[in-house]
């Protein structure tokens, strides 16, 4: 069979420019050229490395992905997770099957604190299928048999599960938290406490802008002295074509200046505009090799669940999330417009508000049912009188 020559080059014999005997330098040539400009093949990219090392294939393809790092990083740990739970019922992922993936997802991550070990919730359960999905999917061109495993829980809902409500703090919560943190900054100031006690005044306003202003622990990570305004009670994380314009609430006020006055004391003319809010203590453990001044995100969480525990807050989701949720509640009580929600927290888009009105507002009923639930005194019974 003699093999055909590209479009272009029989052009080119018809018009006199290049010679049969010229032709098959001409094709080799153009094959060259092609081999020049082909990609490398992924070392990582085929079916055995994908059985035999799953979290390196895996990690090497997503590489390629459209997404953004951060969205990488959590699907990286969402599928190390998955491997190592599969490896320990003694599968590969070419036995992987649905009902693999039902079990999966029923069990607790044993990576968190025992207190926050529990099944996935309906989100995380969907993002589990779809990616798995999608592996298994680019499994199947690489030249694995059998049906996509991912794709089957998708038909039977295996991803289906119903989120727990955002979790709002009451006002009773409210209150005891903003007491603990007024109450602790009064205690240190009247004993005299200065700069030995820099952790406590610093984690007491950490918890009072995160209540206060709204911040999530990204936002204390990287935040820095120019984006605070004292004057207008205003904190500024604003980029490009994404405005994010906190208002800090009264009350989060004096824990927020007790912390800067102890800071400048502290770091004197080392201090400037880019300085760190809050600082990581570096004299101790692992933070005696850091390169950074910023706390971690681990460290924020657990400071935070520290605070909240001493104010009787516990139980689920009694986070750092939690106190920005109770935030936009202030603002919504406050009459706050989309608009200004989506300005004061740094909202992405106003559908992001209006989930938030919707999830306050169920809150507000679930809140007003457990109340009314509870037996009412006597409307004749003097309380204020102890009992014979």
């Amino acid at each position: 069979m003699i093999a055909m020559a590209p479009w272009p080059f029989i052009t080119y014999m018809l018009n006199g420019m290049i010679t049969p005997s010229h032709l098959p330098l001409a094709i080799h040539a153009i094959k060259r050229q092609r081999m020049k400009n082909m990609q490398p093949a992924d070392l990582f990219d085929s079916l055995n490395s994908w059985l035999d090392a799953p979290q390196i294939a895996y990690a090497s393809w997503l590489s390629r992905q459209p997404y953004a790092a951060s969205t990488k990083t959590v699907y990286i740990a969402m599928f190390t997770r998955f491997c190592e739970w599969l490896g320990e019922q003694g599968k590969r992922l070419d036995r992987c099957e649905k009902d693999d993936l039902r079990r999966f997802l029923d069990t607790a991550n044993p990576n968190l604190p025992e207190s926050r070990r529990r099944p996935q919730t309906g989100r995380q359960r969907q993002q589990y299928v779809r990616q798995l999905e999608r592996v298994f999917v680019h499994l199947n061109a690489l030249g694995l048999a059998g049906l996509n495993p991912g794709r089957e829980a998708g038909y039977d809902r295996v991803g289906q599960n119903k989120d727990k409500p955002t979790r709002f703090l009451s006002d009773k919560e409210r209150g005891a938290v903003v007491q603990t943190i007024e109450q602790a900054v009064t205690r240190l100031e009247l004993e005299g406490r200065g700069l030995e006690a820099w952790l406590e005044y610093r984690d007491l306003a950490l918890v009072a802008l995160l209540l206060g202003a709204g911040l999530k622990v990204s936002h204390v990570e990287r935040l820095t002295l120019n984006c605070i305004d004292l004057a207008e009670a205003r904190i500024d994380l604003s980029l490009p074509r994404y405005t994010h314009r906190a208002r800090i609430m009264p009350f989060a006020m004096a824990p927020l200046r007790a912390w800067l006055l102890i800071q400048a004391k502290r770091k004197g003319k080392e201090m400037n505009g880019a300085h760190p809010i809050f600082e990581g203590d570096r004299s101790v453990g692992y933070g005696r090799t850091a390169k950074s001044l910023f706390m971690h995100a681990s460290s924020i969480h657990r400071r935070t669940q520290r605070c909240l525990e001493a104010a009787g807050v516990t139980g689920d989701r009694a986070c750092a999330q939690t106190l920005r949720n109770t935030y936009a509640g202030l603002l919504i009580d406050a009459g706050a417009s989309d608009s200004e929600l989506v300005d004061f927290m740094g909202l992405k888009a106003s559908v992001t508000s209006t989930r938030l009105r919707q999830a306050y507002a169920q809150s507000q009923v679930s809140q007003e049912s457990v109340t009314s639930a509870l037996p009412a005194a006597h409307p004749l019974q003097n309380t204020d009188q102890p009992r014979e």
